[in-house]
């Protein structure tokens, strides 16, 4: 018999499972390489560590890193070889991991949507109440709610289910599938999936429309010169800008729906039918779960300020003359919490009118900034004096009040020069 005809016992061939294994060990790497790159970055580049949404994303990569590490290793030797070669002890333990990091990673996920919703939609408010204790506190709190349905239920045995456990479904050595009772499937995935999944959609659609609107609203401060001269390239521009903000949610929320939502609608529908489902499928949505934690550090962190760290990470800051001073920090910027010095707008040294185009077209762009590993919002701070908490623009009332003056102060001098020149003349003919 040839070699690749060879059954492994699993129903597949050794040219099937050695395919598997390439696949599924490709995946596990690169979301090790992956999410280590997004903590090592954070953790030794001090610029980095300034953005609070910074915490979110290192506590994310730490729990997808926990999914690469404690969880998808050991899952893939047991698909392919069939067989469960580590013990019953130890099957209790990964399964309460797999519990743990992926339920971390996606209230991760929903912390970090709660964080751009805040910063986008109370910008005036968001640096003093998203402080370091705030954000230790929330990133504390998904820890906890991960720790308390997984780790717990499975050391209680909460988790098991009576007509599974009384035919020795979980006492085989050789065996570790997790199959839940239908009370804690329905608890779990309302924690672990639908009430996160709810908050996300709404904290995203939200930003979206006050992206949409303080794009529209940035674009109608142009001055009717300049929309004449780019000949309505402006709308182009604020189009563009839409269409990027849709497709960066539609990445980010299409993304994590489409890795869990299969798995979590099975993990409810199978114990409620008596585990009736086939298996082939239910291992397919497991591993779409797990490769969820592969693509949030290629969603999360694809902006200037992340891609830099990470050369200077692979290059140890040395070896392409990377310095991590040079690293292209604009976006975390926008977004950093420092109570150092207040943002101003800086005032034209030219006296000439302005109308209310303080933030520029250019500007209008960091409205859909994707910073951060998210999708975020720039706070309006380069729009909007802190100090005074009131928006920086100048009014066509107040333009036309210079203009106004001007004209009198030239009328004046004028005034001046004739009466001068009058009184000239007539010292000239007096004998």
């Amino acid at each position: 018999m040839d070699m690749n005809e060879t059954d492994t016992g699993g129903g597949r061939t050794v040219a099937e499972n050695v395919l598997m294994g390439v696949v599924l060990y490709s995946i596990i790497v690169c979301s090790i390489t992956g999410n280590l790159l997004v903590i090592v970055a954070v953790l030794t580049i001090r610029r980095l560590r300034s953005s609070i949404t910074n915490y979110f994303i290192v506590s994310l990569a730490f729990a997808d890193l926990m999914v690469s590490v404690l969880v998808m290793p050991f899952a893939a030797v047991f698909e392919i070889t069939d067989s469960w070669p580590f013990g019953l002890a130890f099957c209790d333990a990964f399964q309460a991991f797999d519990i743990l990091s992926a339920t971390a990673s996606i209230l991760n996920l929903c912390v970090i949507s709660l964080d751009r919703f805040m910063a986008i939609t109370s910008p005036f408010t968001y640096y003093s109440r998203m402080n370091s204790r705030t954000a230790f506190a929330l990133i504390t709190t998904a820890w906890v709610v991960s720790f308390l349905i997984s780790v717990l239920p499975v050391t209680l045995d909460l988790h098991e289910d009576g007509d599974l456990k009384a035919i020795g479904w979980y006492s085989d050595p050789y065996f570790c599938v997790l199959a839940m009772n239908s009370t804690y499937a329905l608890v779990s995935s309302m924690i672990s999936f639908y009430i996160p999944a709810a908050i996300m959609l709404f904290t995203y659609a939200r930003i979206y429309v006050v992206a949409r609107r303080q794009a529209r609203q940035i674009a109608a401060y142009d001055t009717s010169a300049n929309r004449v001269k780019n000949g309505g390239r402006a709308n182009q521009r604020t189009m563009a800008r839409e269409r990027k903000a849709a497709k960066t949610l539609a990445i980010i929320v299409g993304g994590f729906i489409l890795c869990w939502l299969p798995f979590f609608v099975v993990n409810i529908i199978d114990p409620y039918c008596g585990h009736c489902l086939p298996p082939l499928p239910v291992k397919i949505f497991v591993w779409l779960g797990y490769v969820n934690s592969f693509l949030n550090p290629l969603i999360y962190a694809q902006n200037k300020t992340f891609k830099s760290a990470f050369k200077a990470v692979l290059c140890c800051y040395q070896c392409r003359g990377i310095n991590p001073r040079d690293i292209d920090t604009s976006d975390e910027e926008r977004t950093a919490v420092s109570h150092h010095a207040p943002r101003t707008v800086e005032a034209s040294p030219k006296p000439k009118p302005k109308t209310a185009t303080v933030a520029s077209q250019s500007n209008a762009s960091d409205v859909y900034a994707v910073t951060n590993r998210a999708f975020t919002v720039s706070d309006d701070a380069h729009l909007t004096d802190q100090t005074s908490k009131e928006p920086a623009h100048i009014s066509p009332t107040d333009s036309q009040t210079n203009d106004v003056e001007s004209t009198e102060l030239q009328n004046t001098r004028t005034q001046s020069t004739d009466e001068n020149d009058n009184n000239t003349q007539a010292s000239k003919t007096v004998p």
